[in-house]
């Protein structure tokens, strides 16, 4: 057949490449209804089984679990997608590696290494100005008390490639040091578990109202353009650095958003991100903004949360971008939000080792300003808080007229379900 009488697919295909951990194949295929046709890339996973049958029903499946890459890859070659793109951490390398492989835009190797490793990037946001935060790879016990020695306390030490409060310790001292050494690293003293990544603890501004000290921002990029779609604010930190949840919109003053969104920007462009979507995490320290850290993903819930505001879906934006070819997409107009969305999350404390009751629950599910509670433990149920969010009780979803509303709500929340805990 003539080039010219090839059929023209008037609908793109955009390959997902999928995990059971990030956003849910109902979103995704809602998100892209009228606009693209999804084929579900489905590796191996360390999530539970995919839902296979949805994808294949509701778009189109790509299974290639137990597939070496060359194999995958052809898999793939043979659906011809016009795209491609994933909402999971854990995926970013294989994504990246099979849009290589298929001549499809998406985050470079060289720049996946800078989004899951934080030692590396780390080094490159402190090259470029877009920090300045002495940071140490640690493979072991004398690594990690000599890496101490340098950085100083009160210092975080976490996984180089961990994600959701993983295995992250506040070492205030050499006695803090010893013990999450041998939390984290094996007997020998030298052969790691996993690599970790000390860094100085960026300095805390004194407590501003009910909130964290902490902002989020997803921000859609291409090329040298750069739109930030949504800034989300923070519950406080559960000890040591365990995150409780966020909301939409953020409640801070303008020109210290006009900052936090300036840096981002400098933050995105130190790393090499040229196309795709970004999760970038930002302290709001006594000296102004600092990032935590950059991430080449949508932020967990996020597409949920801005929407449920009135908002753009974050899935769509992230779509278009990778079926973009040559010029910029339009992605956003001008709309406010309509009113403030929530998910607040409950870990156990720090010392807790099962959940021993939880009740409340079902008091909350009557509350007109809650649309969703979810238990995520039973009673009983053992539990451990270096699994960051997978070991939160319960997680609630809703939304308020007002800020002022919010930070009254929490508290009625924690006085409504009562929990103990054995240690």
């Amino acid at each position: 057949m003539r080039e010219a009488e090839r059929p023209v697919r008037k609908t793109p295909r955009i390959a997902v490449v999928h995990d059971v951990g990030s956003a849910g194949v109902t979103d995704i295929v809602t998100a892209l209804e009228g606009f693209a046709v999804p084929v579900f890339v489905c590796p191996d996973s360390e999530y539970e089984e995919p839902a296979t049958d949805l994808m294949a029903e509701f778009g189109v499946l790509c299974d290639i679990r137990r597939m070496e890459f060359t194999d995958a890859a052809e898999c793939l070659r043979r659906l011809n997608p016009d795209g491609i793109v994933t909402f999971s951490d854990h995926q970013l390398d294989l994504t990246s590696r099979l849009a290589v492989e298929l001549g499809l835009p998406f985050h470079s190797p060289a720049v996946v290494r800078a989004l899951t490793r934080k030692s590396v990037q780390r080094q490159l946001l402190n090259d470029h100005g877009a920090s300045a935060v002495a940071s140490e790879l640690v493979t072991g016990r004398l690594s990690l008390l000599d890496a101490f020695a340098r950085v100083g306390g009160p210092a975080v030490l976490k996984p180089d490639t961990g994600t959701g409060s993983r295995s992250t310790y506040r070492i205030v001292d050499a006695h803090d040091a010893e013990r999450a050494a041998a939390d984290v690293f094996r007997d020998d003293g030298c052969a790691p578990s996993e690599p970790f990544v000390l860094e100085a603890e960026i300095p805390s501004s004194p407590a501003a109202g009910p909130w964290g000290d902490y902002v989020s921002v997803d921000s859609a990029v291409f090329h040298d353009r750069i739109e930030h779609v949504a800034v989300l604010g923070k519950f406080p930190l559960a000890k040591p650095y365990r995150e409780t949840g966020s909301f939409f919109p953020a409640d801070m003053p303008p020109d210290t958003a006009a900052a936090v969104n300036s840096l981002v920007s400098q933050a995105i462009r130190a790393l090499g991100v040229r196309i795709g979507v970004c999760h970038t995490e930002v302290k709001l320290s006594p000296d102004g903004p600092q990032v935590i850290e950059v991430n080449g993903r949508l932020g967990g819930r996020v597409n949920e949360l801005v929407q449920k505001a009135g908002g753009p879906s974050l899935v769509r934006i992230a779509t278009q971008l990778a079926l973009s070819g040559p010029g910029m997409p339009t992605l956003v107009d001008e709309w406010d939000p309509d009113r403030v969305t929530f998910l607040y999350a409950k870990p156990p404390p720090a010392g807790a080792k099962r959940l021993r009751t939880l009740r409340g629950v079902e008091r909350l599910r009557h509350r007109a300003e809650i649309s969703l509670v979810t238990a995520e433990h039973e009673e009983g149920a053992t539990l451990d808080w270096r699994l960051g969010r997978l070991a939160n009780v319960y997680v609630c979803y809703g939304s308020v007229d007002t800020h002022v509303q919010l930070s009254r709500l929490v508290p009625e929340i924690d006085r409504t379900v009562s929990l103990s805990f054995e240690y």
